[in-house]
């Protein structure tokens, strides 16, 4: 049995697993723990991944955050999966187009809208 997640919260729809965040202000040391978890779930098999960064305003956007992100993201494409970043309000998009992430990162408007954006793509 897996310990369990202290930083996120896990749930799917379909194949996709979706992944929300317990808490909105993270230190560096959580942060680094929340992606111990996330980087579980894909060791663990998943392949499609909505993490969902809302609702309201969240107080973890530096760049270790960021760069766990992009991590996900590459490991994600590694290994034959996908991931779409959900919920997030306009001032945190402009985070992501400040830093030209936006670029990078597939977005979706909420978590029903990833999946199902992530369900067309093939296995």
């Amino acid at each position: 049995m897996s310990p369990p997640l202290r930083y996120i919260t896990v749930d799917r729809i379909g194949d996709v697993v979706c992944v929300s965040l317990k808490k909105h202000r993270l230190t560096e040391d959580e942060v680094l723990q929340l992606a111990d978890e996330v980087v579980g779930l894909i060791d663990g098999g998943c392949r499609k991944m909505a993490i969902c960064l809302g609702p309201g305003a969240l107080e973890c956007l530096y760049s270790v955050f960021l760069a766990k992100l992009v991590m996900f993201q590459r490991v994600l494409r590694e290994r034959g999966g996908a991931m779409k970043l959900c919920d997030l309000t306009p001032e945190m998009r402009e985070v992501f187009a400040a830093c030209r992430l936006d670029e990078l990162f597939d977005f979706a408007p909420d978590r029903q809208a990833a999946a199902a954006a992530l369900a067309q793509q093939a296995d």
